[in-house]
């Protein structure tokens, strides 16, 4: 669904492009940090909202597995692989949500990835993986 959404937005104009960001933007990226918690808080609530599940396997063996960068892991018994709340979402392996929003925002606006990469204070290769990821 998230490739369908950003593989369709180079066809839509500039206008079209700056309000499904905005949208996104809205919906995804409160602008209070309390809410950006609560959202992937809600995230996880949803995504086992009818029980906790490997995301790989669909197992409901699963224990947790101690944490990484603050976030839960969980061990599956069945396949032997470990995930946590984001693995397999946008937000996987990103330590810092919010930069999203700022990151989508100087896209549509037109900035290069160079002068992305300095005004969010990430390295360029971050930058870069960003771009192909969204």
């Amino acid at each position: 669904m998230w490739l369908d959404v950003y593989e369709n937005a180079n066809e839509l104009t500039t206008e079209e492009q700056l309000e499904l960001f905005n949208a996104l933007k809205r919906d995804l990226f409160p602008d209070e940090p309390d809410k950006v918690t609560k959202l992937l808080k809600q995230i996880r609530e949803t995504r086992f909202s009818s029980g906790m599940a490997c995301v790989h396997c669909g197992s409901t063996s699963v224990k947790r597995n101690g944490k990484y960068k603050t976030r839960q892991r969980y061990l599956c018994k069945d396949c032997n692989k470990t995930f946590n709340d984001m693995t397999n979402t946008p937000f996987s392996g990103s330590r810092y949500p919010e930069k999203w929003v700022k990151y989508m925002e100087m896209m549509v606006e037109g900035y290069t990835l160079p002068k992305i990469a300095k005004r969010l204070k990430i390295h360029i290769s971050t930058a870069i993986l960003h771009n192909f990821k969204v």
